[in-house]
């Protein structure tokens, strides 16, 4: 694939990796959580396996980004596998500065429409009185 270069260098170091990662904070925690849920705690699972899929995806994005820049990341992990885990695990970390305000606010927007549908549901059918 080759160098970047030095103007790609910006959009390949900084850009792209905002973009992609905010992306998809904000969309994997609505692919995630079942439609018709009415449960918080499910929600609160679907947004933890959100987060753990996103560190994830993190850590191979930066790998994908290192390596198409040409550092030999893929070189060097046979030698030190643990090293180079380590390494994208740290950029992972850091990424979390980006995505987890976004995730953030696809939870609250979850958990909104969660307490609607509830509300909804409670308006829809009347409390049955237990002496009938």
């Amino acid at each position: 694939m080759g160098h970047f270069g030095e103007s790609g260098g910006f959009f390949v170091a900084v850009a792209l990796p905002v973009v992609l990662i905010g992306a998809a904070a904000l969309a994997i925690p609505f692919v995630v959580t079942p439609k018709g849920t009415r449960s918080q705690r499910r929600l609160f699972v679907s947004v933890l396996m959100s987060a753990l899929l996103l560190f994830g995806l993190s850590g191979v994005l930066f790998a994908v980004l290192y390596q198409a820049e040409g550092k030999p990341l893929w070189q060097v992990f046979p030698q030190q596998p643990l090293q180079v885990c380590a390494f994208l695990a740290r950029r992972a970390a850091l990424a979390t500065l980006v995505w987890a305000p976004l995730m953030l606010l696809a939870w609250l927007s979850l958990a909104r429409r969660i307490e609607r549908i509830k509300a909804e549901e409670g308006m829809r059918f009347p409390p049955m009185d237990d002496a009938s």
